[in-house]
C-alpha cells in the first residue's frame, strides 16, 4: 500500500532538492581535488539549439504544396529571433550566425547581452505540424528586396489560432545546398497576413465541419 500526504510529498520534493545540491556539490570538490574547471551549466538559448540540431536538424517535412523541406543550423537565430544588445545602448539587432554560430556548435553559448522570442523557442518541434498539415499556403509577397519589413522566403504556410492570431513559416529553395528551408517563424495577425500574402491561397485545407 502507498501512502501519501502533502507532508510526504514535500518531503520527496526537498529530499530531491537536496540530493541536486549535494550532486554538484560533490562535482565541484572532486573537481578541485583533480585541479580542472567545472563547465557552466549551458544557458536556455544554447538548450533551445542543442535540441533543434539533435531533433529537428536530422528531419525532412514532406508538405502539401508538395515541397520537402529541411532545417540548418544555420536558421535557429532567425527561427527565435536571437539578438544582441548593441554595446553602450538599449538598441537590439538580430543576431548574425557567423557571430554566434561557433559558440552555440561549440556548446559553450554564452547569453550575456542577448536574448531571444521564448515563445518562438518554446514552438520550434511545432513546426513540424506547421509544415505538414497548415490550413493555408500563400506565395509570400515580400521576398526578394532587402528592406525593412521584408522576409526571405517563396511560400508563407499559416495555421490559423484563436484570438485574431495566425502562425506562420517562410520557406526557400537554397540553391547551395539543392533543398527547401525553412528561414524564419513566428506568430502575427491575419491583418499582416493580408498585407503580405498573395490571394487567394495556393493550398487551403478542408475543414471538418461540425453537426
Amino acid at each position: 500500500m502507498e501512502f501519501d500526504s502533502p507532508a510526504l510529498r514535500l518531503f520527496k520534493h526537498s529530499y530531491l532538492d537536496a540530493a541536486k545540491l549535494m550532486t554538484n556539490d560533490l562535482k565541484t570538490q572532486l573537481a578541485g581535488a583533480l585541479g580542472i574547471k567545472v563547465p557552466p551549466e549551458p544557458c536556455a538559448i544554447q538548450v533551445a539549439y542543442n535540441v533543434y540540431v539533435a531533433k529537428m536538424c536530422p528531419l525532412t517535412v514532406t508538405t502539401p504544396l508538395p515541397e520537402t523541406v529541411s532545417f540548418l543550423p544555420e536558421n535557429f537565430p532567425h527561427l527565435v529571433k536571437l539578438q544582441t544588445r548593441l554595446p553602450g545602448s538599449n538598441e537590439w539587432i538580430n543576431a548574425k550566425w557567423s557571430i554566434v554560430g561557433p559558440s552555440l556548435e561549440n556548446g559553450d553559448f554564452d547569453d550575456l547581452s542577448y536574448r531571444c522570442d521564448p515563445r518562438r523557442a518554446r514552438a520550434l518541434q511545432g513546426l513540424l505540424l506547421l509544415l505538414r498539415r497548415p490550413h493555408k499556403i500563400h506565395p509570400n509577397l515580400r521576398h526578394g528586396q532587402r528592406s525593412p519589413g521584408n522576409i526571405r522566403g517563396k511560400f508563407v504556410y499559416v495555421r490559423e489560432h484563436k484570438k485574431n492570431e495566425v502562425w506562420v513559416a517562410f520557406t526557400i529553395p537554397d540553391p547551395r545546398l539543392g533543398k527547401n528551408v525553412v528561414t524564419s517563424s513566428f506568430y502575427t495577425s491575419p491583418r499582416w497576413l493580408a498585407e503580405c500574402a498573395g490571394m487567394p491561397a495556393i493550398f487551403e485545407r478542408q475543414r471538418q465541419r461540425t453537426k
